[in-house]
């Protein structure tokens, strides 16, 4: 009996389950308390994004190494979070249709900051310095009326990006899926 209703119950693809590892992580990460306050990011939705998306970029850029598995991770990384989007849009009360309007924007915006993270870890030097002045374009729009810059804390963050990036460097595909890697000491 139980092997016939087990053909109704949907298979969890394995990347999935070490993509929720890893992001439940991550999340974990991004919540610490170093990252926000005044002249850093904003303890609000737009901070809190901008410091997941920080975390997440990294992970990412670092599993384009591993081609394939690397890439299946990647996406499935990618789908978690947008179910957590979803999960999290919808206990705000919105229906589909406006989960949907709303999933939009932050999947651009992720995107987009995945983006400009991934090409200035290419870059072959430099990589604090270009990260110092993404921030200082970032971390002021999450505050709606501090937008003066700490820059010891640019500088500190910058540091501590590029130290997670050689973190995950280090790591094999296996132990970046197993979730078996540490951030640095905290900005």
């Amino acid at each position: 009996m139980l092997k016939f209703l087990s053909r109704f119950r949907p298979k969890v693809r394995p990347e999935i389950v070490d993509a929720k590892l890893i992001y439940q992580k991550i999340m974990q990460q991004s919540r610490h308390s170093a990252f926000f306050g005044q002249k850093k990011f904003a303890d609000n939705y737009d901070g809190r994004m901008e410091v997941l998306c920080l975390h997440l970029s990294v992970v990412l850029r670092n599993l384009r190494k591993f081609d394939e598995n690397g890439q299946r991770l990647s996406q499935a990384l990618y789908d978690v979070m947008v179910e957590d989007f979803d999960i999290a849009l919808r206990e705000e009360g919105l229906s589909d249709t406006g989960v949907a309007r709303r999933i939009k924007p932050l999947a651009k915006m992720f995107f987009g900051r995945a983006k400009a993270y991934a090409g200035i870890f290419d870059m072959e030097s430099g990589q604090e310095q270009a990260l110092r002045l993404l921030f200082a374009k970032y971390i002021p729009t999450t505050h709606k009326d501090n937008l003066e810059l700490n820059e010891d804390f640019t500088s500190k963050l910058a540091e501590y990006t590029v130290r997670f990036s050689e973190v995950l460097a280090t790591k094999t595909l296996g132990e970046i899926a197993s979730g078996l890697f540490d951030f640095p000491k905290n900005p």
